[in-house]
């Protein structure tokens, strides 16, 4: 059994969360009524601008809404940020499993056959993986993703040159 791991890391997982995509999924997990509406309130008519130096008409931008990100400080954060990301592990096949740990994303691939592990296996999720997160808005740490092959003491590795 060939087995491997790619470690993901998100950029700035927070304050990627999308308010639409987040509030969507919100309804598809069946989070309706009074306390999706406090969600949405929590999330919406958010707005901010930035001022440079000193207070003056001249050095302030116009104040924009908020559409990505979740409130900083809020005990909500994670917990919405996990609601977020929870389809992501249905993207998989038999052969994988994604693990997710808040913002740090960690997928198990294993196949039978060396020749289909490389092209089948760990190509075929890196590229569902990069699909789900363009879909949905958030962007990984390109230069922090890394892959490793286990392997025992008899058995050898794949070179993915």
């Amino acid at each position: 059994m060939m087995v491997g791991g790619i470690f993901c890391d998100i950029q700035k997982a927070f304050d990627y969360v999308n308010h639409n995509i987040l509030l969507m999924k919100l309804k598809f997990y069946g989070i309706t009524g009074i306390t999706y509406k406090l969600l949405k309130f929590y999330l919406k008519g958010r707005y901010q601008r930035v001022v440079l130096n000193n207070y003056s008409s001249s050095s302030c931008s116009n104040w924009g809404e908020i559409t990505h990100s979740v409130p900083q400080g809020s005990i909500l954060r994670p917990l919405l940020f996990l609601l977020y990301i929870k389809d992501l592990p249905k993207i998989t096949n038999d052969n994988s499993k994604i693990v997710l740990f808040a913002y740090d994303t960690s997928m198990i691939i294993t196949n039978p056959n060396p020749s289909n592990f490389e092209k089948k296996s760990v190509i075929k999720i890196i590229q569902d993986i990069n699909e789900w997160f363009n879909i949905n808005l958030v962007s990984l740490k390109l230069d922090k993703m890394h892959f490793i092959q286990f392997v025992t003491k008899n058995s050898s590795s794949t070179d993915f040159a």
